[in-house]
């Protein structure tokens, strides 16, 4: 498990670190650096799975997180010209990753190549799910999933591409789901008394509990998937229909709304995920009623209860009650939960990290973390003038 994130001069931080729990919750106010949090995982991630270490020019950008040019990032607080990033994790030795900036130019080159390549090499052979599916060590299916916040919404069919697929990677928006899902739904199965497992499901199999759990966002749905690999595209669809009862025919996704669509990639990497996997989720409410982004934040904590490390960022105060919810009722420990709202003060990024427990009770309620509805709820409540 990765426990601790520090970035250095890396866009608004100038120097901050930020501890780590089987289940992190990143929040705060638009644009105040929740989301550099995860995209300075996914720059090592991408640094790994490139092998960009044969020379001293370096690309903090790439296929799963495109920040431009390193000048570009380079915090405007910095009192030197290096970018840094540190990763502790379980019994491994801490990577450090620094890069110097070439303010003309904009791009980087490494400031300890040989270090960081050891430091890489080491976590991806002992199994650390961020360099999961690199060049080196031994893959484990579903140990990493990110999905961004644009996901993929209803297609009529998604791509086919084994790369993807047999690890049951579903791709950062989404789009490998189906061949993800084609490939292992019967193969991977949820023993009895993992935490996410659904005892309304009909079975421990992938598919059944992934049928349960979108039951709970929106009752009696079932999906179907087929392949089409002369064309290397899968076709998924849904119906509807209570147990005893006539089910509906086959909708296509693009005529059940955005909802399912987007929540399915996110159900299916938390619930495949195995002990010791990462899943990075942005946004895990997107397109969901409150109820269904309840239950996200209540997937969340169970995946963690099983042993996966889900960081994710979110806007939404019932992912948050969702989590306090599983702390509640014993469904995880209040120590693997860490909450950290980020807000700008003063045009600094600052950390509040409230704590939590056993109760669901937060320590604090800095100001602006999730507290609108109370304070919508005041005005509603004060008479009207005039």
């Amino acid at each position: 498990m990765i426990n601790t994130i520090s970035l250095g001069n890396f866009k608004c931080f100038r120097e901050e670190a930020f501890p780590l729990a089987r289940f992190t919750l990143l929040s705060g106010v638009n644009g105040a650096g929740k989301s550099s949090v995860i995209q300075a995982l996914l720059v090592l991630r991408q640094l790994c799975l490139l092998g960009t270490f044969s020379g001293p020019q370096v690309s903090l950008s790439g296929d799963l997180v495109d920040l431009g040019r390193a000048a570009d990032i380079l915090c405007t607080e910095a009192e030197d010209d290096v970018i840094w990033l540190r990763l502790e994790a379980d019994s491994s030795p801490v990577l450090d990753a620094a890069f110097l900036v070439d303010i003309e130019g904009g791009e980087a080159s490494w400031a300890n190549l040989d270090e960081a390549r050891a430091a890489i090499e080491t976590m991806s052979e002992q199994g650390v799910a961020l360099f999961n599916g690199g060049p080196l060590g031994t893959p484990s299916v579903a140990a990493f999933n990110y999905l961004n916040a644009e996901r993929f919404g209803p297609r009529k069919a998604l791509p086919m591409d084994d790369r993807y697929g047999r690890l049951f990677d579903v791709g950062k928006h989404g789009q490998y789901i189906f061949d993800a899902l084609l490939q292992h739904q019967d193969r991977i199965t949820l023993a009895f008394d993992d935490p996410r497992s659904l005892s309304t499901a009909s079975s421990g199999r992938l598919r059944d509990q992934i049928e349960a759990w979108l039951d709970e966002v929106s009752p009696g749905v079932a999906l179907g998937i087929v392949g089409v690999p002369n064309a290397d595209l899968a076709v998924g669809s849904f119906t509807f229909g209570r147990e005893g009862s006539l089910r509906s025919p086959e909708y296509r996704a693009t005529n059940v709304g955005f909802g399912l669509s987007y929540i399915l990639p996110v159900l299916a990497a938390l619930l495949a995920a195995p002990a010791d996997g990462l899943v990075l989720i942005e946004n895990p409410e997107a397109h969901l009623h409150p109820r269904g982004q309840t239950k996200m934040g209540e997937l969340c904590a169970r995946a963690a209860a099983a042993g996966v490390q889900v960081i994710i960022e979110t806007h939404s105060d019932h992912v948050l009650d969702g989590a306090r919810l599983a702390v509640r009722d014993a469904l995880l420990n209040r120590d693997d939960v860490n909450f950290h709202y980020l807000q700008q003060i003063d045009g600094r990024t600052v950390r509040t990290s409230p704590q939590i427990d056993a109760d669901g009770r937060l320590s604090e309620w800095p100001e602006g973390f999730f507290d609108q509805h109370r304070r919508n709820a005041a005005r509603l409540a004060r008479p009207r003038r005039g």
